[in-house]
């Protein structure tokens, strides 16, 4: 280990370590060790916050709007969560996908990437293939390269949930 490293070890109740596992999977977050670094530093902005007298609320994003003066803390295991501005990608409810579906289309991002992949294509070749515009093929690889590891996660989901229902993976034995 390096000398700039300290290891600790913590006592965790079975529900707490279930809750953090569950949450590192929902976010992406590769390690226990990421998950609780990220949360200490949410808790250190926080605590900063707090000595500076300021106070760390929440509010709606519209009421955020009215506001004349604020800090928005940024925690990178939640950008791929957080809205962003896309013309040809929209989020929609899953019970637990929370990649970006292609704009009318019942379609991911990873399974548009997953068809590009196996088929070899260009972007052109792939909107004309799919028929969608070259635009939105451009759009959903620059939110795979941003968001790979959440997609590549989901991807992974996927192949074991289906390999619980019975289905065969389609990796050559």
């Amino acid at each position: 280990m390096p000398k700039n490293k300290q290891r600790i070890q913590i006592d965790l109740a079975n529900e707490q370590v279930a809750l953090m596992d569950s949450v590192s999977e929902q976010l992406a977050i590769r390690s226990r060790a990421e998950l609780i670094q990220q949360a200490f530093a949410l808790f250190l902005w926080a605590v900063d916050e707090a000595l500076t007298g300021n106070q760390v609320i929440s509010v709606e994003p519209e009421q955020a709007r009215k506001i004349a003066h604020y800090k928005e803390v940024s925690i990178p295991a939640l950008q791929p969560l957080v809205f962003q501005n896309y013309q040809y990608l929209t989020a929609r409810p899953h019970p637990w996908k929370k990649q970006l579906f292609l704009k009318g289309r019942n379609m991911t991002v990873g399974q548009l990437m997953a068809t590009i992949q196996a088929n070899h294509l260009t972007d052109e070749e792939a909107a004309a293939d799919l028929n969608l515009p070259l635009e939105q093929i451009k759009e959903a690889k620059a939110y795979y390269h941003t968001h790979q590891t959440l997609v590549d996660v989901e991807a992974q989901e996927e192949t074991a949930r289906l390999a619980n229902k019975g289905y065969p993976s389609d990796a050559a034995p």
